[in-house]
């Protein structure tokens, strides 16, 4: 990631997130997606734990992992009712081996990145590390603002238009929807 981890236990030590999940993104999401119950969710860059502690309410079995301890401890604290269909666990999802020996290929029903993507700074070793995990047919669900949308002094956390091409090439089909006119983008890729 290109902002320092330091930076980022900082924030979430003291409990600051970003942009909270609401009735209408689970709306957008589920028709989107359509997850049926039990379905096996990985949600990278769990943050606070609102979006996975949603995700584990429509009844999918999430394991949320965040690279920093601060965001792992909140979530587990914030969702301890949710156990056992959420789980947490500290991983840095860009280093590659870590995530081999950690998580098991071809096993996600969906993965889920939300408004972590523009933080990570190889995208197409993302996109091959998430290729990897999914099940066949499974979802690669990525929230984000794009950069051209955002005033110039915050374009640093939205994905460029070059950053879409890597991460939307190569699928077997996808889409997208806005969560808002001129807002955050979801793209939904099949694998």
């Amino acid at each position: 990631m290109t902002s320092g981890r330091d930076d980022w236990e900082e924030r979430f030590a003291a409990g600051r997130g970003f942009r909270g999940v609401d009735a209408h993104e689970l709306r957008l999401f589920r028709q989107a997606v359509r997850p049926r119950p039990g379905a096996r969710v990985l949600d990278v860059g769990c943050g606070l734990g609102g979006y996975p502690a949603a995700l584990a309410g429509l009844g999918c079995d999430t394991l949320a992992v965040d690279w920093t301890d601060a965001a792992v401890a909140a979530t587990r604290d914030r969702y301890t009712d949710l156990e056992p269909r959420l789980r947490v666990q500290r991983l840095d999802f860009e280093d590659a081996a870590e995530v081999a020996a950690r998580l098991p290929r071809a096993s996600y029903d969906v993965v889920t990145m939300r408004l972590v993507l523009a933080f990570m700074a190889d995208k197409a070793a993302v996109t091959e590390t998430v290729r990897g995990l999914l099940a066949p047919g499974g979802m690669w669900v990525v929230t984000t603002p794009l950069a051209g949308r955002l005033p110039e002094e915050r374009q640093r956390i939205g994905v460029t238009a070059e950053d879409v091409a890597v991460v939307t090439d190569g699928w077997e089909r996808g889409h997208w929807y806005d969560l808002e006119p001129g807002g955050v983008r979801c793209f939904v890729l099949h694998a």
